[in-house]
């Protein structure tokens, strides 16, 4: 009797024990890590193999900016622009299909005598480039903007009272806009902003 009671024991001992589940707790964690850790390596592998190539594309098709600016136009805007009274530099650049000329003027010009200088600044170079045929799009081709900026100096210490600056632009797709950079659009508004 005494061996039927050991065998019952430990028979008995083998059914109350429970499996253990430790091993699929750690299977799912480790998952559930890996899962991230995966996309970001995926991501950094796939940066990395990219890295020493440069980003290329194009905004404009063949049929755009055509007929093109060329120096030899930009050199003659740029004289023109320089043979206006009361224009001390100029500076003209071709980038990213915009015509920017900047204006330097006197220091103690006026607003009156600064706009003057932009308008003027204007009709030289639609004289030089139309402005239908260079900065007005069509249906087949995007053309160029045209930005002229002229102000009788910059902000720093030595100026910091009575600036003027007067901005012409004429984008491709739209009308000629003049605007005067230092008064507000809106009065109104700029006294409920500024107390």
């Amino acid at each position: 009797m005494a061996k039927n009671m050991k065998t019952k024991t430990s028979s008995s001992a083998k059914t109350n024990k429970k499996p253990k589940q430790g091993h699929k707790i750690v299977w799912f964690t480790l998952v559930i890590i890996l899962i991230p850790v995966a996309i970001v390596g995926y991501v950094l592998l796939t940066s990395l193999g990219g890295q020493n190539e440069p980003v290329v594309g194009n905004r404009f098709d063949s049929n755009d900016l055509n007929p093109a600016i060329s120096d030899d136009q930009i050199d003659q805007v740029q004289n023109a622009v320089s043979s206006i009274g009361g224009v001390e530099s100029v500076e003209v650049n071709l980038k990213s299909a915009t015509l920017r000329i900047s204006i330097d003027i006197a220091d103690s010009s006026s607003a009156e005598s600064c706009n003057a200088i932009a308008q003027e600044a204007y009709n030289q170079v639609v004289a030089i480039l139309p402005a239908e045929t260079y900065f007005t799009n069509t249906e087949e081709a995007k053309m160029y903007d045209l930005e002229i900026d002229a102000y009788n100096f910059l902000l720093d210490d030595s100026h910091s009272d009575g600036q003027v600056y007067f901005k012409v632009y004429k984008s491709g797709a739209g009308s000629t806009v003049t605007q005067n950079m230092t008064e507000a659009k809106d009065p109104e508004l700029v006294n409920q902003i500024v107390r």
